[in-house]
């Protein structure tokens, strides 16, 4: 079954707070900036951050390694980076391997 690509943004989970708990819109989208921060600042301090019942976000240290320009035949060297994983929880894995 194929479904509709959707966005979830941070206007949406707002109006969402809006609607269960009655914080404005604009406390609601504060509080998800202070949250995203938060998670932030921990990517860049610890590399790790677990969120119960949700999954872990880890930056992944990339090497320098040997690549091919797509349109051509010249080597040349990817420079070493940082990249972010997520691994989900067994919680998220049986909800999105759950038939509906």
């Amino acid at each position: 079954m194929k479904r509709k690509s959707q966005t979830l943004t941070k206007l949406t989970i707002a109006e969402k707070i809006n609607q269960e708990i009655g914080l404005s819109k604009k406390d609601s989208a504060a509080m998800i900036d202070n949250i995203l921060d938060e998670i932030k600042a921990y990517l860049v301090k610890d590399g790790v951050v677990k969120i119960s019942s949700f999954g872990t976000l880890v930056v992944n240290k990339k090497r320098e390694r040997p690549g091919n320009v797509p349109n051509g035949f010249k080597k040349v060297i990817i420079k070493e980076k940082k990249s972010i994983s997520f691994r989900p929880s067994r919680i998220i894995k049986n909800l999105i391997n759950t038939d509906e």
